[in-house]
């Protein structure tokens, strides 16, 4: 069996394993759109848009919106700042809004074919329940490991976990394991399992990821 065969049917069996646990009503979804815009040699605009499900593509849990600057020091080394604006609602219509500036670093190195990323990011809330607005700053890092099935599909695993610096320390853990398809190194989709963990309850999600790279900068003319 070829390499991407075996990709089509890793594909296969976990979107399938997905959709079976979808009459239990156990799954919630998490669609991502996630766009990566270069603007000079080392700048980019980072911009993701994502909707949450309370159910597989069904009862609107929350929305988010980013938008960020990305810049690389070194091929290896990259930092980062943006802006967060979340929207929520609980199945008992109890609104949550939330304003989050945030800054974060990456580091990035490869061993032979596997791509490996720690991503530290500190995050400040501005977080509004039924208009009363309270403040509080969290700390995320984020191991991720990448390597690639063939030409075209490859798989991605990463385990992020986020820290409050006040009150209740922790605030919850996020496993996934996932496969991805390159159409070209401008576009990739992918499809993963995340296993959500709060203090309270864990919750188990399909996630859906569409990735593409835009090229905004100036070409310049070469004589």
């Amino acid at each position: 069996m070829t390499i991407m065969k075996r990709g089509i049917l890793l594909f296969y069996l976990l979107f399938s394993s997905i959709l079976s646990s979808q009459s239990k009503d156990e799954w919630g979804s998490w669609i991502m759109l996630y766009g990566d815009n270069e603007i000079s040699k080392n700048l980019d605009i980072v911009t993701e848009f994502r909707l949450h499900h309370y159910e597989i593509f069904d009862v609107l849990d929350n929305q988010f919106y980013k938008i960020g600057l990305g810049y690389r020091i070194t091929p290896e080394v990259s930092v980062g700042a943006g802006y967060v604006h979340h929207y929520s609602e609980t199945r008992t219509s109890i609104s949550t809004s939330e304003n989050r500036p945030y800054e974060e670093i990456c580091l990035k190195r490869k061993i032979k074919k596997l791509s490996i990323s720690n991503r530290y990011r500190l995050e400040h809330r501005w977080i509004n329940n039924d208009g009363v607005t309270d403040f509080i700053n969290r700390m995320r890092y984020r191991l991720q490991v990448t390597h690639p099935l063939g030409a075209n599909f490859y798989i991605k695993v990463f385990d992020e976990v986020f820290l409050n610096l006040e009150q209740t320390i922790f605030n919850q853990n996020r496993l996934h394991g996932g496969i991805g398809y390159t159409f070209s190194p401008d576009f990739k989709v992918e499809l993963g399992y995340v296993k959500n963990h709060f203090n309270t309850h864990m919750d188990d999600i399909l996630r859906i990821g569409i990735l593409f790279k835009t090229h905004l900068r100036k070409k310049t003319n070469t004589l």
